[in-house]
């Protein structure tokens, strides 16, 4: 397919990690993101949704995504 984006990896952080309270995990989260920003070329972007009304474990999950394998290894050393 001409002018189609590259494949992304995707990455998911959840609030249980760390047992952050909601606001936390929030902060968490965004500062993950800036971290890869500066980091790491192939981040693409983040989204966090709010799962505490269809889970009993998380709150909050986040998922990053990337282009290239290497940065998701970084970023999983980094931040799981």
């Amino acid at each position: 397919m001409t002018g189609s984006s590259p494949e992304t990896i995707k990455v998911y952080l959840t609030d249980e990690l760390h047992n952050f309270d909601y606001n936390r995990s929030r902060l968490y989260f965004i500062d993950a993101a800036v971290w890869a920003v500066k980091h790491r070329p192939s981040y693409v972007r983040y989204d966090i949704q709010d799962v505490s009304d269809h889970s009993l474990i998380y709150d909050q999950v986040a998922e990053y995504e990337f282009t290239d394998e290497r940065d998701v290894t970084w970023f999983k050393l980094r931040w799981l």
